[in-house]
Formats: structure tokens, C-alpha cells, sequence
């Protein structure tokens, strides 16, 4: 007798950040319905809470979506609220992504996920819903209630998969079990580009030649305000003048077109700023999120001899290109990365955060970029291999047979 097969989730709700101002929180979203629909061999529903269901409508027009309101008049405060609880006891699962389970300010539900979080996973599977982590990044955890929220979430899990092996370590130290999780990759690695056709036309649009060595840079607001580097916390103005000051430097040795490329909405005003303090003779072209998508972003990255950039997608969506890159460390997940790939010694820290140290930085990482590409062909393909391991386990939650 011919088995039946019962398919079980034809309906996913996201949780995470989604409200279109970030183009690696965008390219997560393409990253993870793209995964989990090729392993399941067919388009799902994906429900996306976000304060901008415009943007969802209008960005992810080759997935079934479906946007869910999170505007305060809909009565949320972020994934806090009534729509989003209704949206994952309608999903047959719903999946956490990105680095939404940390505990700084974690009272606050317009910043913090971690604490609305572990009030909803919990309610998911009250409703007979499953539950997951999808190749997320965890920490920093440094309270007694955020171990105690986050231990609450993975308890709700019915698989948990992280991207680095720092978001190990604090999962062990709140005593989750080994066996509960596996170590994978960022899903942003599988996120799509444009084609070739549209990059040209970008190209001539911003002024580059794509067939020139292009220096790209990424900063954001952040500056180190999320470290401890044992000095004094930077202001906008310390943080521009240094790093103005090494590009200047750097310029007396090689003299590529700079690119300084913005990823995030609230990362333009200080992109812009660095662009009035550069003293070099060649082209500097800006371009951002707002005027360029996600697809359009990592295309773009794809043509550049290096980028060195600060915000961890960034520098993943130029990586998955194989475009070589370096980076400032201003959280531990952007080391993370790093060491994921094999060329930690490409990142730097704001302990040395200094015109001459930074200057002679960016020689030695674009001298190198030729031998970083090498590495990446090889590292890169493994890794995406690695983030495909989150859709798996959604397959093997999907199809019953009786």
C-alpha cells in the first residue's frame, strides 16, 4: 500500500528585524526563504512582522509573503503585540533569526527582541506550533534575567542552529546542551544578487569603472560604543578624524577610486561625513540602502578589489562574492566571522584604533586582498554549504508519513 504524505509546514512566521532599513537584515530574509523553499521543493508562506509592510511587499516579490503590521496603532510595541502573536499561532513554525537574542537594554521592546521572545516561542508551542533558531547569532548575554530569557527561548526550540561559535559558548554557559544545537553559518551567505546587466548600468549610474581596483568602506553609528577597549568611548568627530586621517595615509601608496558603501538607514549621516573629510585626489562615490537594495548591495560589493567595513553583513555579502575583505571589530560577532574564515588576522580592534596603525592596516590587508580572494574560494562555498543546515532541519520537521 502506497504511504501518504501529510505535509506539515506550508506556513512560516520571521522573527527578527525587518523593517527595511538594513540591507543585511534584508538579505536574511531573501537568504532563508530562499534556503528552506529549495530544500522543500516548494514556495511556502512566510508572515513577516515589520513597521513597513510596503517594504516587504514590494522587496520579496519571488517569495509568498505575507506582511504583518507592527506599527504602535496596531497595538505592538516591535514584535510585542497582538499581531505578532496572532501571526506565529497561524504558522506551523516560526523561526528566530539574526542577532536579536541579546540582553543589553532588555526592558525595552523597541530595541530588545529577547524579552518579547521569550514571551512568544513559549505561546507558539502552548498552540501546538514549532518552534526554531535559524543560524542565529546570540549574545552578549552579561544578566542574570537576559540567561534567563534566552534559556526560556531555547527550551521552546525545537531546533536550534547558531552561525558562530561564540553564540557556543554563551548557550553553554546558560546549560543548554551540546546536543540541543549545531554550529552553522550566516544565512545571508545564500542571499541573491542582481545580474550583470543591472550591475553595469549601477556602475555608469555612480561614475565607477568595475574593472578598475576599487577600495570599499563601511562604517556605522555604533562606533565602539559595544566594546571594552579600555579607553575613552569615541565620539563621531574622534572616530572621523582617525579614520580620515588613515585613508589620507594610505593614499600616499595606492590610490584606488573609493567606494564608501552604506548598509544601514541611520549609518548615512556619518558615511556622508566621512566623505567631506577625505583629502584624496581620486573619485569618492557614496552609495546607500536607501537608493540601492540588498540584491543591488551585495552585486555591487562583488565588484570591489577590498572592502573594509565595520557592520558584520557587509562584510558578508561582499565575502560571499569572494570579494576580499578586512574589517573593525566594534562587536564580537564580526570577529567571529573572521575566525569562521580562517583570517582573523584580516580584522582589527578599536585598542588600536589609530591613524598610523589603521593606515598601515589597510597597506598590509589591500596588499594581501589577491592571497584573502584565494581563501575566500575556498572557505566561502563551504560556508554557504554550512548555512543550508537551518533548512534542513525545517525539512525534517516538514514532511510526515503515515
Amino acid at each position: 500500500m502506497a504511504r501518504l504524505i501529510n505535509y506539515m509546514i506550508n506556513s512560516v512566521c520571521l522573527l527578527g528585524s525587518a523593517g527595511g532599513r538594513n540591507a543585511g537584515d534584508a538579505a536574511l530574509i531573501s537568504g532563508i526563504m530562499g534556503a528552506i523553499d529549495l530544500r522543500l521543493q516548494r514556495k511556502l508562506l512566510y508572515r513577516i512582522p515589520t513597521p513597513f509592510p510596503q517594504f516587504v511587499k514590494k522587496t520579496y516579490l519571488d517569495n509568498q509573503v505575507e506582511a504583518i503590521n507592527i506599527m504602535p496603532w496596531t497595538g505592538s510595541l516591535k514584535l510585542f503585540g497582538l499581531p505578532t502573536l496572532k501571526a506565529i499561532k497561524q504558522s506551523d513554525l516560526s523561526l528566530v533569526f539574526d542577532a536579536v537574542l541579546f540582553d543589553r537594554s532588555l526592558y525595552n521592546p523597541m530595541f530588545n527582541f529577547l524579552s518579547s521572545l521569550s514571551f512568544l516561542l513559549p505561546a507558539a508551542k502552548k498552540a501546538g506550533r514549532k518552534v526554531g533558531l535559524f543560524n542565529c547569532g546570540i549574545g552578549p548575554i552579561t544578566t542574570k534575567m537576559g540567561e534567563k530569557m534566552l534559556k526560556r527561548v531555547c527550551d521552546s526550540c525545537d531546533f536550534i542552529t547558531i552561525r558562530e561559535a561564540g553564540s557556543a559558548e554563551i548557550l553553554k554557559r546558560i546549560g543548554v546542551s551540546e546536543d540541543r544545537y549545531i554550529v552553522t553559518a550566516d544565512a545571508a551567505l545564500n542571499a541573491p544578487a542582481v545580474g550583470e546587466e543591472e550591475l553595469a548600468r549601477i556602475f555608469r549610474e555612480i561614475g565607477l569603472d568595475p574593472r578598475q581596483d576599487i577600495l570599499a568602506i563601511n562604517v556605522n553609528k555604533y562606533l565602539d560604543t559595544w566594546t571594552n577597549h579600555g579607553k575613552a568611548k569615541l565620539d563621531v568627530k574622534a572616530f572621523l578624524d582617525i579614520l580620515a586621517g588613515a585613508i589620507d595615509q594610505l593614499n600616499l601608496s595606492v590610490q584606488p577610486p573609493i567606494l564608501l558603501v552604506s548598509t544601514y538607514h541611520g549609518d548615512i549621516p556619518i558615511t556622508m561625513e566621512l566623505q567631506k573629510r577625505l583629502r584624496v585626489p581620486q573619485k569618492v562615490v557614496v552609495v546607500d540602502n536607501k537608493r540601492y537594495d540588498h540584491y543591488q548591495i551585495k552585486g555591487i560589493l562583488s565588484k570591489v578589489s577590498l572592502l573594509f567595513a565595520m557592520r558584520l553583513h557587509a562584510l558578508i555579502l561582499a565575502s560571499s562574492t569572494g570579494t576580499p575583505i578586512a574589517g573593525l571589530v566594534y562587536k564580537p560577532k564580526v570577529k567571529h566571522y573572521f575566525e569562521q574564515l580562517g583570517i582573523v588576522e584580516a580584522c582589527t580592534t578599536f585598542a588600536d584604533f589609530n591613524s598610523e596603525h589603521l593606515s598601515q592596516f589597510l597597506l598590509e590587508n589591500w596588499n594581501n586582498r589577491h592571497a584573502t580572494r584565494e581563501i575566500l574560494a575556498r572557505e566561502i562555498p563551504l560556508l554557504q554549504k554550512k548555512a543550508m543546515i537551518a533548512a534542513d532541519c525545517v525539512a525534517e520537521l516538514d514532511a510526515l508519513t503515515t
